[in-house]
């Protein structure tokens, strides 16, 4: 798990159009002469969130202690970005978009964030509040990263999240890769109709999202994590502030999360990671109460 890097051979929108391009080439430190695309996935993260999964797996107690030089990686952030990419989405608070990125050259805007990132000088911008309509006719409010916190969070996410899969129950299917609501749906119809089962418990936790408590969410990140910096950094997204833009080119910013020491954005790239953690403590919860 040394710090290896990736050499960006081109980058860029070298084809003039508005999208950002996607034939950007990258040649691996870990496998000299190996070209892979912005539209593909890197070998060599792959093989680090191995490494991290196996030993996670093989040592239920083991926690990580180096971990940030692993962040920071070359490679890692360009997975990070190229998955930031792929998932596409509005410009933050900041106005910068991919095309922007591209635009301007995506191999020292990475370096940047990596200089911030490896000095520790990276400190997150405030979240841009956008609303959007639910079912039920009510508004759900989403808290937008740039697209530098966007690609931040994701690394941290890349990294984290392999060490995290290992220790979560088979039947949280929610935010996984792999796994979708239909393979829930086949779990339980299979547990009424093959193993008998006559009770379902349909429960919903009410606007979860905005309730989570940091204390306890910052507590289960470090049963894992001993990284001072990796929690450090998650704990400042968590408190990041939140500008809303009004008529009239207004703004108004707002620090409920810090305030309240409660809450994780709708719309952050971390979040759904934080999702995971807490509901596995939930469902600890429940079987200790015998639900």
């Amino acid at each position: 798990m040394a710090d290896g890097g990736v050499l960006v051979m081109k980058l860029g929108n070298a084809g003039g159009a508005k999208a950002p391009c996607f034939d950007a080439k990258v040649q691996s430190g870990k496998s000299p002469g190996t070209g892979a695309s912005l539209s593909a996935p890197l070998d060599s993260v792959r093989t680090l969130q191995s490494t991290l999964q196996a030993k996670a797996k093989s040592e239920a107690a083991a926690r990580f202690y180096s971990l940030w030089d692993k962040v920071y990686r070359d490679d890692v952030l360009f997975e990070a970005y190229r998955r930031c990419c792929a998932n596409r989405g509005a410009p933050g608070v900041d106005g910068e978009s991919f095309e922007d990125i591209e635009a301007d050259g995506l191999a020292s805007w990475l370096q940047r964030l990596r200089q911030e990132l490896r000095t520790k000088q990276y400190r997150c911008a405030p979240l841009l509040r956008v609303w959007i309509p639910k079912a039920n006719g009510g508004q759900r409010p989403l808290g937008i990263p740039c697209i530098r916190d966007r690609v931040a969070q994701m690394a941290v996410l890349l990294v984290v999240g392999a060490i995290f899969e290992e220790d979560l129950f088979p039947w949280q299917y929610g935010f996984r890769a792999g796994m979708d609501a239909k393979m829930a749906l086949r779990r339980i119809h299979f547990g009424i109709a093959d193993r008998g089962a006559r009770e379902v418990v349909d429960a919903d936790l009410s606007d979860y999202f905005n309730t989570i408590p940091h204390g306890e969410l910052v507590r289960c990140v470090a049963r894992r994590v001993a990284d001072g910096t990796v929690l450090a950094t998650i704990r400042q997204w968590l408190d990041a502030p939140v500008v809303e833009r009004v008529d009239g080119g207004g703004e108004i910013r707002t620090t409920v999360a810090r305030d309240t020491n409660r809450g994780t954005p709708q719309g952050g790239v971390i979040t759904p990671l934080t999702q995971k953690i807490t509901s596995s403590l939930n469902d600890v919860s429940c079987c200790a109460a015998g639900a």
